[in-house]
């Protein structure tokens, strides 16, 4: 069984492999006592895969793909019922791209090839679609007040209005690199200390003649409020074939966290000054890195998730997980994944790095394939979970 999802491939592949293995027992059994409700997603058989589930104004948004049919469903969040459906693709060819979205007033933004869509998450009508000249790269959307960025092959780097969907060009980031030679990840806005708006753009510098091996990682500091790029900083040079970034830049009180290649580094984002990194066994690519009340926190695919001190780099906790999982959901000082490796529900404390709970699919009854898995959500109390076949709501573990 394999997550079918068009893009991040190589982070597929590899839960693929972790998921084709049998789930561990529980830690506290198989209790239902915490579940409140549960809705089938398909007639049985197993889904083809599904959008990341984003909690709006007591909307559940999610997305199954179904013997090849493609929706966009909004549940309500406290009964589990069907509120609307959306697909309106029109005549578009692209593959969706399940995990890129953005969600702000009402307004759930996604990709499906070169185009933006935005769906009203209040009736699941569309709000607007935009055409990006340039085929869409990068691993998240994301936003900051009325606009949100994305980042393209052709090294470029769209500010999007979230209202009216209005695309421009904001940056072109390596113009000298052709196309090929040049790995452009998802671009992170933030506010300064002296209220200027910026973003961060990290891109790599392949040899295509050599493997395709990454060659250099750099990270690009533009300020938009002045139209001008403040400074690029050489992250990572190697000689060895090496990974990308695992997830978009964290930027919290003006440092810069970035999770590459098997390492953690801190940079300060005004003088981009390398405060600190720490190295790992093996990467984060698959659950990325989280920021948490002064902690760093990611699932390592050593089958350890860490937390570090956000200011030193000193760990202060390590726990065995499932190594492979989805993106980390914290809530209420808690932090929940589903396990590539285990296909569990897991909730973790985050000061301690104590396991609450795991939680067993109870799906798994009807069909052996139906583990939990991809993204975990929750608010109120409640925390949304999907297997391959069904849409769970549990009592959260705080």
């Amino acid at each position: 069984m394999c997550w079918k999802h068009t893009t991040a491939l190589l982070i597929l592949l590899i839960f693929a492999i972790n998921t084709s293995c049998s789930p561990l027992s529980p830690q506290n059994g198989n209790s239902d006592d915490q579940l409140l409700w549960s809705i089938p997603i398909t007639n049985g058989q197993l889904c083809e895969g599904t959008f990341p589930k984003l909690l709006h104004n007591n909307i559940l948004v999610t997305h199954v793909g179904f013997q090849s049919q493609f929706s966009i469903t909004g549940f309500d969040a406290k009964s589990g019922k069907e509120v609307w459906r959306w697909n309106d693709f029109g005549t578009d060819t692209y593959g969706i791209y399940y995990k890129f979205h953005f969600i702000s007033n009402n307004n759930l933004v996604f990709r499906h090839g070169r185009r933006l869509y935005a769906i009203d998450t209040r009736s699941g009508k569309t709000n607007w679609r935009t055409f990006i000249n340039g085929q869409l790269n990068g691993s998240e959307i994301q936003g900051i007040g009325n606009y949100l960025f994305t980042s393209a092959v052709g090294i470029k780097v769209f500010r999007t209005n979230l209202q009216q969907g209005q695309t421009e060009e904001l940056v072109s980031v390596r113009p000298d690199v052709p196309i090929g030679n040049f790995a452009l990840y998802s671009p992170t806005p933030f506010v300064s200390k002296n209220s200027d708006t910026l973003v961060v753009v990290p891109y790599s510098i392949i040899k295509t003649n050599v493997n395709s091996r990454i060659d250099s990682t750099y990270y690009q500091l533009f300020n938009i409020s002045k139209r001008k790029t403040e400074y690029t900083k050489l992250i990572y040079s190697s000689n060895q074939f090496s990974w990308g970034f695992d997830n978009a830049c964290i930027a919290e009180k003006d440092r810069l966290y970035f999770s590459l290649s098997g390492t953690v580094y801190c940079f300060d984002s005004e003088t981009n000054q390398e405060l600190w990194k720490e190295q790992f066994p093996a990467p984060f690519f698959s659950s990325g890195i989280i920021y948490y009340d002064g902690m760093i926190i990611g699932n390592c695919e050593d089958t350890f998730m860490y937390a570090l001190d956000a200011q030193t780099g000193k760990q202060l906790w390590a726990t065995k997980t499932s190594g492979t999982s989805s993106r980390l959901f914290e809530m209420n000082g808690v932090i929940y994944f589903t396990g590539g490796g285990d296909g569990l529900l897991h909730a973790v404390d985050a000061k301690t790095g104590r396991h609450i709970w795991k939680k067993e699919s109870p799906d798994l009854q009807k069909n052996g394939g139906a583990w939990f898995f991809d993204s975990v959500t929750g608010a109120d109390g409640k925390i949304y979970v999907s297997s391959y076949i069904s849409l769970f709501c549990y009592k959260a573990a705080r």
